[in-house]
């Protein structure tokens, strides 16, 4: 009894004091129980097992206890991932000081682990021996809990690459002992701290968030500082002049923020400075003469601000040794030569002063080592100096749009290096274009406007069998195209036009696989145009081309031979006799309903010969003078409006008047790419919206109400359906139902209180309206629904349409919310309403800027895939909350798309998710649309998905609400 006694009270009492790191304590005390039995071989058995788990299990220690309930919220299958049966000190990414019970961790690196969560309070910062935390390349969300600027023996503080938010408090101050501090590429925001001179810091890295206000001033920053990166914020003001504190610093980096005034003097007290980036902000005035004497500077970057005068003279650096290997000082306002000398630098590599208004001839003298030369966009005069063409390491060469002149060197092509050559819109003497045979990296070729002579080479495509973009616009050569050119199989940008070419285009040219922009405009060209996917713009001004893409008919050609002769006529032939009998039959039976059914949808109204006068006899137009035009009307109670939704009603003309007060521009609530829209209320309190088409239509009003008839029959429940429409003179009315929650532009975009957005009208009162909701903000669950329900609604129009349409014009403002917050897509089918004549002469209705697919500005035909990359950036809105064109730099291309597909290529797509949905449980979903989106705004329309293959990745995305 006193043997069983002491065995439970050891396992008991001393056990679970000594088991630690995942070992079951349930497990091994039934392991022992059964084990348990009378007699002394099995009580010695027993007894021994018992003592080596009590010798070979250590237990918890307070910093492991903390460290588990950390891996417990971001990494809950850490079990699985480690070896828990020994103790954390001993994992790989973990060091610690002493052992055993005494064991403090004091190391901790779980960079790239994947872990996903917030860090709570009381863990990482319990960990009190902490000198070097490493969480980087991680999801880690939330704010960084307070206590982790508590551990004073921190030296290195890493949580880069993650999303979280909230701001950098003061209290990093406390970190006396911290020597880098790497936060970027987060979320944080709001204001630097101010005081940072008490720590020890060689690293402070902040690039890539979202902080404002003003940089700290120099003095209150580290003497032992080495590494300063503020990149890609917001901030603002000047940058102060005292450097005298920051004699050590090597890398600085205050790129794309919102820096004005003069860039700041006296830079020569930054002596150990090798890496300086001030591009992309506001500053003015000129270079200072100290920044280009630093001995010490291998990359000087001022790119994208509104410097002007001239480059500071020679010597740069220290003297003859100077060790600059990349400028950039493009897109300023600089002027003056460029100092003879400069280009010739030792170990100068990449050079870029394009766009500037740089004047005088190129220097003569080049770094042997130079990789890339651009001085593309400025007033350069002479000719390209012969040494040029020997610089063995050049890659790119770009000279285009200056005035330089003389012969263009062609051994430029014996160089095997040469990836990019730009020197179109010069002013060159000319000749013809030779043979280019060992240039077979080149890739970018740009001869636009050098006066070249002569015809095309046959060996051309032969030689540059990479090439990628290939611009011989405006020149003089003739002869025909070389169908050699199709073996280009990795071209994509084209452009022959204004040239002399004669003969035809080779048909299998425009179905080169990778091809998006083609121009053979302005030339001699004869024969008939291949089919392609580029519209008559490619092909203008050869006035001997013809084919369908011109409206031409080619000689022994039939306009309609094309269309319905290939297509039908064997159908036709093969059932005539039929057709006949069965269309004279369907054709009375069919004469008898529709007659009936008219006579039944038609109120009262004016016999034939009055009606046909009042439709001819409108004096003026709906465009020329609304108001004017609706009184002036004759009997407008005769005129019906026919309704698809509703019909009981019984409407007419005059209850739109009624409705709309006389069309008064008080109820204009949109004046869009068709006509403007009129809210209304119908006496039975039906809220409407009127539409009024006044571009072109048919003259034909048979061909209207056919127009019509079919868009009414359209119908889903995410498309905004045409309720019904009344033909007035030579306008169209087109009737649909009111919108209670606006659009999703103003959802998304809210204005600040006193401007009103002329397009929103989700703020009007109506009477007996208070039902009408409104919030503040769509959280994602809505704005998932929104997305969900407008790829179903193009889906329909794509694929179960017959034929299929286009919507030309998706975008955010085009979706309207109902009162439950459904989206309906408006404004599908509008485009062909219109004729054809003013369609061309209305870029406007092809979309809106932001929104349109890159081929539609080269090669303008819409198409579904065109839909699809407007329905993405509209994704990439619902995501980022931000609008397709603002204020995104150049260099992303100025809008929406370009900034995200940036930042998904830099494995930082967190950054782009909305501030506003941080930290609400749903980044993952947000994440995965957004690479939706990101699939449908590939440039290349064959890249992108089709909307049925969308809506099944969306239902993948976010299950639970596939049923909404």
């Amino acid at each position: 009894m006193g043997e069983r006694l002491w065995s439970t009270i050891c396992w008991e009492e001393v056990m679970p004091k000594r088991l630690a790191a995942g070992i079951e304590v349930s497990r091994h005390r039934a392991s022992f129980r059964q084990l348990h039995m009378t007699g002394p071989i099995e009580y010695l058995t027993t007894l021994l097992l018992f003592i080596l788990l009590f010798l070979g299990v250590s237990a918890e220690t307070n910093d492991e206890r903390s460290l588990f309930r950390f891996l417990d919220n971001v990494l809950p299958n850490y079990t699985a991932l480690y070896n828990t049966t020994v103790p954390a000190c001993e994992w790989p990414e973990i060091t610690c000081i002493d052992r055993g019970q005494k064991a403090k961790i004091w190391s901790l690196n779980f960079s790239g682990r994947g872990l996903n969560g917030t860090i709570l309070p009381g863990t990482l910062g319990a960990l009190t021996s902490l000198t070097n935390l490493d969480l980087s390349h991680n999801l880690l969300s939330g704010e960084i809990p307070e206590d982790i600027f508590n551990l004073s023996s921190l030296t290195h503080l890493k949580l880069a690459n993650n999303k979280l938010g909230g701001g950098l408090a003061d209290l990093v101050s406390n970190l006396v002992q911290l020597g880098t501090l790497d936060l970027s590429q987060n979320m944080l925001s709001g204001p630097l701290p101010q005081r940072l001179d008490s720590m020890f810091l060689n690293v402070l890295d902040l690039h890539s968030n979202n902080f404002s206000g003003r940089i700290p001033s120099m003095l209150s920053l580290p003497n032992r500082l080495q590494t300063l990166d503020l990149s890609s914020n917001q901030l603002i003001g000047e940058v102060n002049h005292a450097y005298e504190n920051l004699s050590q610093l090597k890398y600085l980096n205050l790129s794309r923020n919102l820096l004005t005034e003069a860039l700041p003097g006296h830079f020569d007290k930054l002596g150990a400075l090798r890496f300086l980036d001030f591009s992309s902000n506001r500053f003015y005035g000129s270079i200072p003469d100290s920044l280009t004497k630093l001995p010490e500077l291998i990359q000087l970057s001022l790119a994208n601000n509104r410097l002007t005068g001239p480059l500071p003279p020679l010597p740069w650096g220290n003297g003859d040794n100077h060790v600059l290997m990349f400028l950039d000082c493009s897109n300023n306002l600089l002027n003056g030569s460029i100092p003879e000398g400069l280009l010739a630098s030792a170990n100068l590599e990449v050079v870029r002063l394009a766009g500037n208004n740089f004047t005088g001839p190129l220097p003569v003298d080049f770094s042997a080592k130079l990789r890339e030369l651009d001085l593309q966009n400025n007033n350069l005069n002479g000719s390209i100096p012969q040494k040029v063409t020997t610089l063995r390491a050049l890659q790119k060469l770009e000279l285009s749009s200056n005035h330089l002149g003389g012969n263009i060197p062609w051994n430029f092509f014996e160089s095997s290096s040469l990836q990019y050559l730009g020197l179109g819109r010069n002013s060159f003497e000319g000749g013809p274009l030779l043979n280019v045979t060992s240039v077979a990296k080149i890739l970018h070729l740009n001869l636009s406007s050098c006066k070249i002579k002569g015809s095309i080479p046959d060996l051309l495509a032969a030689s540059l069998d990479r090439l990628q973009c290939l611009d011989l616009s405006h020149n003089h050569l003739n002869g025909s195209i070389p169908s050699s050119l199709f073996y280009m199989t990795t071209l994509e940008y084209l452009d022959l036009s204004f040239n002399k070419l004669t003969g035809a285009i080779p048909s299998t040219l425009t179905e080169l696989p990778s091809l998006r922009y083609l121009n053979f405009s302005y030339n001699n060209l004869t024969g008939e145009v291949p089919r392609s996917g580029f519209n008559s713009s490619s092909f203008q001004g050869n006035p001997e081309l013809c084919g369908l893409i011109l409206t031409k008919s080619c000689p022994g050609q039939s306009p309609e031979t094309p269309i319905y002769l290939h297509l039908h006529r064997r159908r036709h032939r093969v059932g005539a006799i039929a057709g006949i009998v069965i269309g004279t039959i369907v054709s009375s039976c069919s004469f008898v309903i529709i007659a009936l059914f008219l006579y039944k949808r038609k109120p009262k109204k004016l016999p034939a010969k009055e009606v046909s006068k009042y439709l001819s006899e409108v004096p003026m137009t709906f465009e020329a003078d609304s108001n004017s035009w609706a009184v002036q009307v004759p009997h407008p109670g005769s005129i019906p409006v026919i309704m698809f939704e509703k019909p009981l009603l019984n409407l007419t003309f005059a209850d739109l008047l009624r409705a709309t007060s006389i069309f008064h521009k008080d109820n204009q609530i949109s004046d869009g790419h068709y006509g403007p829209s009129y809210k209304g209320a119908l006496p039975g309190g039906l809220k409407i919206v009127v539409k009024v088409l006044f571009l072109g239509c048919p003259a034909n009003e048979y061909e209207k109400v056919a127009q019509l008839e079919a868009l009414g029959k359209i119908r889903h429940p995410n498309l905004l359906s045409l309720m019904g429409y009344c033909l007035v003179g030579g306008e169209r009315l087109l009737v649909y139902e009111f919108m209670e929650n606006g659009d999703v532009q103003r959802r998304l975009h809210e204005l600040p209180e006193g401007n009103q957005d002329p397009e929103d009208w989700s703020k009007d009162t109506w009477e007996h309206s208070d039902s009408v909701t409104k919030i503040d903000d769509l959280s994602w669950p809505v704005r998932y629904r929104i997305a969900l329900g407008v790829a179903r609604a193009l889906a329909f129009l794509h694929h179960n349409c017959s034929p299929q349409l286009v919507h030309r014009d998706v975008t955010s403002s085009n979706i309207l919310l109902d009162s439950l917050y459904e989206p309906h897509l408006a404004d599908y089918g509008l485009a062909s309403l219109i004729t054809s004549e003013n369609l061309l002469e209305t870029p406007a209705i092809c979309g809106a800027p932001g929104y349109l697919p890159p081929e539609y500005g080269q090669a303008w035909k819409a198409t579904t895939r065109g839909d699809v990359y407007s329905f993405g950036v509209v994704l990439l809105e619902l995501v980022t909350g931000k609008r397709p064109i603002g204020h995104f730099h150049d260099s992303l291309s100025g809008h929406l798309v370009g900034w995200v597909r940036s930042l998904m290529r830099e494995k930082r797509a967190y950054k782009c998710l909305d501030p506003k949905l941080a930290c609400t449980g749903v980044e993952n979903e947000m994440l995965e649309t957004l690479r939706i989106g990101y699939l449908c705004t590939a440039e290349l329309p064959s890249k992108r998905p089709t909307m049925q293959q969308i809506v099944g990745l969306l239902k993948d995305t976010q299950p639970k609400l596939t049923n909404s």
